[in-house]
């Protein structure tokens, strides 16, 4: 029997542009692939003739099972959202099939909410610090709150927020002060994006009543919300800063 590889491919938030060529070449590749149904249909161009089911519809055994049926035939592939390195839920299989997964790294959220602002998130003399995390996932346990991640400086990038608007700005505001820039970028590279600017004192009016988080919601749909908060959103780098890099550190090493 062949050795088939199993790919884990990073496809990015959604668009099917930000796919790398190594991972379209190992859809090509592939007979069968696992993918969200929102895949499924943003990437239907580079999937006909292809099997697709979704993961999301199978326990752990049932995937593991529905892999190794499949693999016997040919290359197989997982459609990861986003990229495999952040808040991925698919490492359990990357483990089980060690020796044979691939990974093929892929477009964050956050790098995408980046280049959507045209802003970088660590600024010389404004940002030191990029943090990405999740309410979600920090307050799991009770011992880690939050505030204990933001401040003058840092970069926040929240992804899968569970509190309500008035709750999050609350919970910030220990860590920032009111006029701290926020944004709130729905559905990047997706259908229905949108980009709400705003400060910690008025985010909350800017929304004007709607929940871009989905707090309590129990739709099959996600909600594809990321939270930025800091300096760097608004702040640039001062154009002496490239002068003296070039100074202090390309000119003396003669860089090319």
């Amino acid at each position: 029997m062949a050795d088939h590889p199993l790919y884990f491919i990073s496809c990015g938030p959604g668009d099917p542009d930000l796919i790398t060529v190594g991972g379209l070449r190992a859809i090509e590749q592939s007979i069968a692939l696992l993918a969200p149904k929102v895949y499924e249909e943003g990437f239907s161009a580079y999937l006909s003739g292809k099997e697709v089911e979704s993961p999301f519809t199978m326990d752990h055994q049932t995937v593991v099972d529905w892999v190794d049926s499949r693999l016997k035939r040919g290359p197989v592939a997982f459609l990861l959202p986003g990229d495999f390195s952040t808040f991925s839920p698919f490492h359990s299989f990357v483990e089980h099939f060690f020796d044979r997964a691939v990974v093929i790294p892929g477009v964050s959220a956050h790098a995408a909410a980046a280049a959507l602002l045209k802003r970088s998130w660590d600024i010389a003399g404004v940002a030191h610090t990029a943090i990405i995390t999740s309410p979600r996932a920090i307050t799991r346990d009770g011992r880690v709150s939050l505030r204990e991640y933001g401040g003058e400086g840092n970069t926040l990038i929240l992804y899968m927020l569970n509190l309500p608007i008035g709750e999050l700005v609350t919970e910030l505001l220990h860590a920032y002060t009111p006029e701290t820039p926020i944004a709130i970028l729905e559905n990047i590279a997706c259908p229905g994006e949108r980009v709400t600017l705003g400060t910690l004192d008025d985010i909350e009016a800017r929304l004007d009543g709607r929940d871009p988080f989905g707090v309590g919601s129990t739709s099959s749909e996600p909600t594809l919300a990321l939270v930025v908060v800091g300096g760097a959103l608004v702040s640039g780098e001062k154009p002496d800063m490239w002068d003296y890099r070039y100074e202090k550190l390309w000119k003396p090493r003669e860089m090319k």
